[in-house]
């Protein structure tokens, strides 16, 4: 795997970065950026320069954002489940003979 990131670094090829976000996200949130670039510059034996900090902070902030959406709709959430089965007075779903609101405005010709 490490040989397969050097390369793709190497070439600069696009989702590089994702990939490596993804692969070591556990990584990258203990040491933050900065230092996870320096240490993967060890690790794949390639120059720090080469590793782009922003491009690396996008990708980390996207897999974090990945991660909270996974744990939101995983977690049981009893006052989604409330809101979801309330009914709402002022409906007018039970009322077949209800206009919506949105014909209001319409005039026939």
């Amino acid at each position: 795997m490490k040989e397969f990131f050097k390369q793709k670094l190497l070439e600069n090829r696009s989702g590089i970065y994702s990939l490596i976000a993804h692969h070591y996200a556990d990584r990258i949130n203990e040491m933050g950026c900065s230092l996870f670039r320096d240490w993967l510059s060890q690790e794949l034996s390639v120059d720090k320069s080469t590793i782009n900090l922003t491009s690396l902070y996008s990708a980390s902030r996207r897999e974090q954002k990945k991660d909270k959406r996974k744990s939101k709709t995983t977690g049981f959430q009893p006052e989604f489940v409330n809101k979801h089965n309330s009914v709402i007075p002022s409906s007018n779903f039970s009322d077949p003979n209800a206009i919506p609101s949105s014909m209001d405005n319409i005039t026939e010709m």
